[in-house]
């Protein structure tokens, strides 16, 4: 049995090992550690529509607790208005369109206080095989809409990678369809609820195809090996208290528009403030109560 079991984390080792990693996703920094519980781990996630665009349509940060109990998913606003470095007021879209992800590092821990351990980017456009891997992805859809040949109605809905794809490409029709960036925002927190709960991944074959299909889906930094992402997963299979990870929309307070025409939102800085110190406590079964 041993044997067997140590054959499976082998394979999937292997599997992981075939996930690109890139060094120049976290901004360099003088010392590894930071606020937060010893053991606990954030996740900077950031999608993009497609490879051939280099402009983000989803920022999360996934933290996952030091006992791997639970996962929450803070959702950031791509219009959200931070200090960029010089002082001056930036949307986090425009960060990440001009210094990358480790501009968006630096901008979310300034803005929560908190320490993002690991980044991973991904292209939505290529998520369908992984959704039929997966069983489908359940998400919580606000409106019913009609796109791409189906009629997607309100409330929850399991989509097939087609109809996955259809649902992050809506049409557009104002008042009548999601915007894009929020389509996409709702099927990535299904998928990453997929490679938490999915009983389909309690089979190591199925397991390993996962891996292998995000080997071409996902881009990580350096310092998120094979090791550590298979001790994680294992991890959250084994320990994880929750049905489904916990969604947080960042807290705002208004906004406004810029000169150039672009619509913002503010932080609210005492509950943002709230949250971080929240996340960096291992406290988040009681926010929002």
């Amino acid at each position: 049995m041993t044997i067997v079991a140590g054959a499976a984390i082998g394979s999937l080792w292997l599997s992981a090992s075939g996930i690109s990693r890139s060094p120049s996703l976290l901004p360099a920094r003088e010392s590894l550690a930071g606020p937060g519980t010893s053991g606990s781990l954030n996740l900077l996630l950031v999608g993009n529509d497609s490879r051939e665009q280099a402009s983000a349509t989803v920022m999360m940060v996934v933290h996952v607790d030091s006992a791997r109990q639970r996962v929450d998913v803070v959702s950031l606003p791509l219009s959200l208005l931070v200090t960029a470095p010089d002082g001056s007021p930036k949307r986090l879209s425009a960060r990440y369109a001009d210094g990358g992800a480790p501009a968006v590092v630096q901008s979310v821990e300034d803005l929560l206080g908190i320490h993002i351990d690991h980044v991973a980017l991904t292209w939505i456009d290529s998520m369908s095989r992984l959704i039929d891997m997966l069983g489908r992805v359940r998400i919580d859809n606000p409106m019913t809409a009609t796109t791409g040949g189906f009629t997607f109605p309100r409330g929850e809905v399991n989509l097939t990678g087609q109809e996955a794809l259809a649902f992050v490409r809506p049409d557009g029709t104002p008042g009548v369809d999601l915007d894009r960036a929020e389509s996409q925002r709702l099927v990535l927190q299904g998928i990453v609820e997929r490679l938490l709960t999915s009983n389909a991944l309690l089979n190591p074959s199925t397991v390993k195809a996962v891996l292998d299909q995000l080997a071409g889906d996902i881009v990580v930094d350096a310092g998120l090996d094979a090791r550590a992402m298979v001790e994680l997963f294992v991890d959250l299979r084994l320990r994880s208290t929750q049905q489904r990870p916990t969604t947080i929309k960042l807290p705002t307070a208004g906004g406004g528009v810029t000169d150039a025409g672009l619509s913002y939102l503010l932080p609210d800085q005492i509950r943002v403030a709230a949250l971080g110190r929240a996340l960096n406590a291992d406290a988040m079964a009681a926010w929002g109560r």
